[in-house]
């Protein structure tokens, strides 16, 4: 199983924010496939865009936690911050290597920081979302 295969266990069980996870995850997968095949100008690009459709989900996700009233919604929108701000950071130093050890250890820790997002991040308000019967279970 590769890490950025989507499990079971990622599921919030809000349809949208699930699908904006994926794409994360296939956006990555993507990269990681160009990556291997040494393509890392073809790289560039998708950095860009996995960077840009984070801020859309973060936002999305932002607006819907303050629709529902979660109380920690500023918490949590900070929280996307930081991690945006490091995966830019990350993301410079990626688009400058073309080693392709150094490439994927660099994508990594930027992958990293945005699937701790879908792993930790998210988790935190699951629960109040389950709580006002606002998940959707197959």
């Amino acid at each position: 199983m590769d890490k950025l295969d989507w499990l079971e266990t990622f599921e919030l069980g809000v349809p949208e924010v699930d699908a904006d996870h994926r794409e994360l995850l296939a956006i990555m997968k993507k990269i990681e496939s160009l990556a291997d095949a040494g393509a890392f100008d073809d790289c560039g690009p998708l950095l860009d865009e996995l960077i840009d459709f984070s801020v859309a989900h973060f936002a999305r996700e932002e607006e819907m936690l303050v629709e529902v009233g979660y109380p920690n919604a500023d918490i949590h929108k900070e929280y996307h911050g930081r991690l945006l701000d490091r995966a830019r950071s990350v993301k410079d130093i990626c688009k400058e290597i073309r080693s392709k050890d150094n490439f994927k250890d660099c994508c990594d820790e930027m992958f990293g920081f945005l699937v701790d997002d879908i792993v930790t991040g998210d988790l935190k308000f699951k629960s109040f979302l389950e709580n006002k019967g606002l998940i959707k279970r197959p």
